[in-house]
C-alpha cells in the first residue's frame, strides 16, 4: 500500500511540473550566445529579471551540503531580527499551545476514547503513515524523477523539500529530548513530564514528530506549486490536518503536540524558502551591478 501511494504521490508531482513547464515553454528562450546577449542588453537597460536569471539551483554536492548550514543558521537566528507581527505569531503559536494544554488535551483523549470505531480504526491506519513514510518517499521520488528525466526545477524542489525535512527533524527532535511530556499513550494527566535528556520512550509526546514532518512537506510543496496551481495548498494542507487528526486518535499525541508540530514545521519550512528568495534577490543584484 505504501508503494501504490508514493507511486501515486510522484506521478502526482511530475504532472504538475511538466504542466508547469509546459506553461513557461512559452517564454522560455535557449542558452545561445545571442539569448545571453539579449539578457545582457535586458539587465543593462534596467528590465526586470526572469525566473532563469535569478534562481539558485541545487545538485547533491558541497553547495548544497553547505546550504543546509546555512539554512540552519539563518533560522535559528530569526528571532534575533523578528518584527512585530512575528512576536505576534509568536504569541499566537504560544497561547494556543497553552489554551490546549490547559482546557482541552485532557478533554479531546476522553472524547476519541469513548468514540472509538472500527471503521475509524482502518481509515486513521491509512492516514498516519503520511506523517513517517509517504512523506520522505515522497520528496525521494522527486528527486530521483528529475535527475532520471533531467528536470533540473523538479530535482532542486526534491531538494528543497528534503533540506526543509532535515533542518524542521532537527529542530523537534531537539525540543524531543529536551521538554520529556508523556505520551497520552501512557499517561492520564497532559502534565506528567521527565527530566530532560532522559531516554524512556514514555515520555516522547512534545512535539509531534509525525504533525511536523507532514506539515513541513506541505508547506514545501505550496511554496513550490502553489502559486501556479492554487489547489496544491488546499490538498497538502488538509492531508496534514487528517493526519493531526489521526495522531490524537490514535492517542499517541495531545492535541497541544500537534498544534506545536504543525507549526515548527510550517514556519521552519517557511523561513527556509524566504531565505532562497533573499540569496535570489542578492544573485540578481549581484548580476545587475556586474553588468554596468
Amino acid at each position: 500500500m505504501k508503494i501504490i501511494y508514493t507511486l501515486i504521490f510522484c506521478s502526482l508531482i511530475i504532472l504538475l511540473h511538466t504542466t508547469a513547464s509546459a506553461q513557461n515553454d512559452t517564454t522560455h528562450v535557449p542558452a545561445d550566445s545571442a539569448s545571453a546577449k539579449e539578457q545582457l542588453d535586458s539587465i543593462q537597460h534596467n528590465k526586470p529579471l526572469t525566473e532563469e536569471d535569478t534562481a539558485i539551483s541545487y545538485r547533491i554536492n558541497g553547495v548544497y551540503l553547505k546550504s543546509i548550514w546555512t539554512d540552519l543558521k539563518y533560522t535559528v537566528s530569526r528571532p534575533a531580527h523578528w518584527e512585530k507581527r512575528d512576536f505576534i505569531r509568536l504569541g499566537i503559536v504560544v497561547g494556543g499551545a497553552g489554551i490546549l494544554m490547559t482546557a482541552a488535551d485532557y478533554e479531546v483523549k476522553q472524547f476519541l476514547l469513548r468514540n472509538h470505531t472500527s471503521g475509524w480504526n482502518a481509515i486513521t491506519g491509512q492516514i498516519e503513515p503520511f506523517g513517517n513514510a509517504y512523506s520522505p518517499y515522497l520528496i525521494g521520488g522527486m528527486y530521483l524523477a528529475g535527475v532520471i528525466a533531467k528536470d533540473r526545477k523538479l530535482e532542486n524542489a526534491g531538494l528543497m523539500s528534503a533540506k526543509s525535512l532535515l533542518i524542521s527533524t532537527l529542530l523537534y527532535t531537539t525540543a524531543k529530548s529536551v521538554i520529556r511530556r508523556g505520551r497520552p499513550t501512557y499517561f492520564d494527566s497532559p502534565f506528567d513530564y521527565n527530566r530532560p535528556f532522559t531516554m524512556n520512550k514514555e515520555h516522547t509526546s512534545f512535539p509531534s514528530g509525525h504533525m511536523n514532518t507532514v506539515t513541513t512537506v506541505a508547506t514545501a510543496l505550496a511554496e513550490i506549486y502553489g502559486e501556479k496551481h492554487p489547489w496544491v495548498p488546499w490538498v497538502t494542507y488538509s492531508i496534514a490536518i487528517a493526519t493531526g487528526a489521526t495522531r490524537m486518535y490514535q492517542i499517541r499525541h495531545w492535541s497541544s503536540d500537534v498544534w506545536v508540530g504543525a507549526s515548527l514545521g510550517y514556519f521552519v519550512t517557511k523561513s527556509i524558502f524566504r531565505h532562497q528568495r533573499e540569496m535570489e534577490r542578492k544573485k540578481a543584484l549581484a548580476a545587475r551591478a556586474a553588468a554596468m
